[in-house]
């Protein structure tokens, strides 16, 4: 299973990044940091509402699931940028997307992000007595 620490064994752009995938538990609580609720956020947020005062809190929790050469380049010198990459590598692992959409606010552009689940959710009506009618 994905996110439980794990070595990475596929090919994909996990294995580019991480020695081991990150756990959920631990994206939670990065994303608690962050200020945000969780990965159940679904509000529009932008750069400036991310809380980068607490980053000696959860940046040295994340570094060992790294690769040693992609730490040293995402995880020093961080800013909201820097964030909101650290926030998609996390993220996709776990089949979640931070969705983008320009937005003007008070005549200035500015990017929102959306966490998004990516598998879709299912609704099981094996239950339900259904009644489907053309006319």
């Amino acid at each position: 299973m994905e996110g439980d620490g794990k070595p990475v064994k596929d090919k994909g752009t996990h294995q580019r990044l991480f020695r081991q995938i990150p756990p959920r538990e631990l994206v939670e609580e990065i994303l608690g940091h962050l200020k945000l609720q969780g990965l159940t956020e679904s509000r529009w947020f932008s750069k400036d509402e991310l809380s980068i005062a607490n980053l000696d809190d959860w940046v040295p929790l994340l570094e060992p699931y790294y690769l040693p050469c992609k730490a040293k380049r995402f995880l020093t010198e961080i800013d909201a940028s820097r964030i909101i990459t650290i926030l998609r590598h996390i993220l996709n692992p776990l089949h979640y997307e931070l969705r983008t959409q320009e937005r003007m606010y008070k005549l200035q552009k500015m990017t929102m992000y959306q966490i998004c689940s990516l598998q879709r959710e299912t609704v099981d009506l094996s239950a339900n007595r259904l009644c489907v009618a053309f006319e």
